[in-house]
């Protein structure tokens, strides 16, 4: 495993963001609006034995499915496919390892958690310390299991003296949710000014819900034009 460097970036004490593939994809549908609006730099990317051999092309151009964008204040780690399980603990030990000499204030992983609905924002950290300054902005995550990537590399953060914190989303968990990922980057944009656009985001949710709703509406009628057709008898 290696991190290839692709661009050469003056860090001043970076955030870094990891925002793999998770429940609802509400990690990197945010992760993707912060690249895009922050117009992030292609800074390098992830050699990783045993995973699926697939790549990226972006406007012509191709790059590998697990990669880096970056300024000289955020890191942005972001994947086109799943992690496997096999690789996650070796993985979280590496990006410690690789982005320590960068000088990094804090790590952030983005996360959802499935609740059938997308409204609260949920906050975990390695220090004390930290989950006092996320109760300005989440609700604690008192009480659970954290799957993916996020926990194991919030634990190697804390064996290795850096701070981390996790921000979980609700989500439906079931299909791409964007709802979920704008309320991970209001978070964002509080804590750290962004000042990320979510209109787009809201607005592709409400039209993914309207369809929903529309297909659910066409599903009861045919279920009930079946019921008058064809009756059931005792």
């Amino acid at each position: 495993m290696k991190f290839v460097e692709k661009a050469k970036i003056d860090f001043e004490t970076p955030i870094i963001i990891e925002a793999f593939p998770g429940t609802g994809l509400v990690g990197s549908i945010a992760a993707f609006q912060i690249i895009k609006e922050l117009n992030l730099k292609y800074f390098g990317y992830f050699e990783i034995d045993g995973i699926l051999p697939l790549t990226t092309i972006e406007k012509g151009i191709p790059y590998p499915p697990v990669r880096a964008y970056a300024n000289k204040d955020f890191i942005v780690l972001f994947s086109d496919i799943i992690i496997p399980p096999f690789k996650i603990n070796e993985l979280a030990e590496f990006i410690v390892k690789t982005f320590s000499n960068k000088n990094p204030k804090l790590f952030v992983s983005l996360g959802g958690i499935m609740a059938g609905k997308s409204e609260k924002v949920f906050g975990i950290a390695n220090k004390e310390e930290l989950i006092e300054d996320l109760k300005n902005y989440v609700e604690i995550f008192d009480f659970g299991v954290v799957g993916g990537i996020g926990g194991n590399l919030m634990i190697k953060c804390q064996d290795n003296g850096f701070d981390a914190i996790g921000l979980l989303a609700e989500t439906v968990g079931i299909r791409p949710d964007p709802r979920g990922g704008a309320n991970l980057l209001e978070v964002l944009n509080k804590m750290f000014n962004l000042n990320i656009n979510v209109e787009g985001l809201i607005k592709e949710a409400e039209a993914i819900e309207n369809k929903l709703k529309e297909l659910a509406e066409q599903q009861l009628k045919m279920m009930s034009k079946s019921r008058k057709e064809y009756p059931m008898y005792i």
